[in-house]
């Protein structure tokens, strides 16, 4: 294939943002109950317009906003999942033991990649990025998730990262005016991360008809063509 064939669908978004969908145990408004999410996603759009130069009317992200915390497949939803080009996996003891979040795992890995002409990824990287949102042990993680590269900011002063792997984003955004310088670098590297991925894979496009018969457990489907 040439770089002209490596087409992406108009109005698909470079990044789908994969979050477990905060239960409102507590009687605060809904719309706050994904406040952190939110406020990850608006950085991480407009650093991702930035380092990709992309024009007005391009997608930089998709997050799904329904309030029933993913119990519907919208078309909006079956599109992103089927035509984006990073994944980016919120890992948390909720996202981990959520079938829905399985499954919008799954309408990604299970579509093909490849590199393109001329592209050189470091070794383990993939168009999926798990990325410490709230900390999971290890040993909770479903395998598919494990055997992926978790997302690890480099570069940085020598706290930010073991921070970034103690607190977790969340943690990080919790902490307020104490977190939020290392919050800030620690995004900026993972939306590099992401332009990153967007200059050097390329994934085919393939939309699920159906998200009731995807599994609802994470599974390993994903593999690069030659």
């Amino acid at each position: 294939m040439t770089e002209e064939q490596f087409g992406v669908a108009p109005g698909a978004p470079v990044f789908f943002l994969s979050y477990a969908h905060a239960k409102h145990s507590t009687p605060a408004p809904p719309q706050d109950a994904n406040k952190r999410v939110l406020d990850l996603f608006v950085d991480l759009s407009n650093h991702v317009v930035e380092l990709l130069g992309l024009s007005a009317g391009s997608t930089a992200g998709f997050m799904d906003r329904a309030l029933d915390g993913g119990q519907r497949w919208s078309d909006d939803l079956a599109f992103a999942a089927g035509h984006c080009q990073v994944f980016l996996a919120l890992i948390s003891p909720h996202y981990v033991k959520s079938p829905w979040c399985a499954r919008e795992w799954n309408a990604f890995t299970r579509r093909r990649y490849r590199l393109r002409p001329g592209a050189q990824a470091f070794p383990g990287e993939t168009p999926v990025i798990p990325v410490n949102w709230s900390v999971v042990e290890k040993r909770q993680m479903p395998q598919a998730i494990v055997r992926k590269q978790i997302f690890t900011p480099t570069r940085l002063r020598g706290h930010i990262a073991p921070e970034y792997h103690h607190e977790g984003i969340y943690g990080l955004l919790s902490l307020g005016a104490n977190g939020r310088d290392t919050y800030d670098a620690v995004v900026w590297r993972l939306a590099q991360r992401i332009a990153r991925a967007f200059h050097t894979h390329w994934v085919e496009p393939q939309v699920p008809e159906n998200m009731r018969e995807l599994p609802d457990t994470f599974e390993e489907d994903e593999h690069e063509l030659d």
